[in-house]
């Protein structure tokens, strides 16, 4: 039997079989996913192995993408607009100009995610990781920045700022 194509990979994606997705992954670890511009709005993709996945102008609007694995993903002008990426680890994504409007990132790891020009409007980020994030002129609106670790994130051009502890010395 030969092994699934790249193609039934999509497939198995699109129709929310993460379980042999992800096996596809594990054995195909190497191969070159591309999904730009797919559409698994509303689909539950969640614990899915997408990293170093282009994803480029995809839509998960209102996607269930918990626990979902996009480290190093090309993610530029994806559309998770209400989407669920609680748990979710997103490090070194590259993610300008994103619609994340409404979306859930509680405990989801941004770290070094370069979020620059992207929409953040309503996000819950409680105990999201934004450590070293690019969050350069993304819209903050209605969004609670206490819930969010944001050590050495670069907030130019938005409405937060990090107050900066205390050295200690005397």
């Amino acid at each position: 039997m030969s092994k699934p194509s790249p193609e039934e990979a999509v497939r198995l994606l699109t129709i929310s079989n993460i379980v042999e997705f992800n096996r596809w992954r594990m054995k195909n670890f190497n191969a070159k996913l591309v999904i730009d511009g797919i559409d698994l709005s509303g689909k539950d993709v969640s614990t899915a192995y997408l990293n170093g996945v282009s994803c480029i102008g995809a839509k998960f609007t209102h996607c269930n993408l918990s626990k979902v694995n996009l480290v190093q993903a090309d993610l530029s002008n994806v559309n998770f607009e209400g989407a669920n990426l609680t748990d979710g680890v997103l490090m070194y994504a590259e993610m300008k100009e994103c619609n994340l409007l409404d979306s859930n990132l509680t405990r989801t790891n941004l770290m070094w995610a370069n979020l620059e020009n992207s929409n953040m409007s309503g996000c819950i980020l409680s105990k999201t990781i934004l450590v070293y994030a690019n969050l350069k002129n993304a819209r903050l609106d209605n969004v609670d920045q206490n819930g969010a670790y944001l050590k050495y994130a670069k907030l130019n051009g938005t409405t937060w700022h990090v107050e900066q502890a205390a050295t200690g010395r005397h």
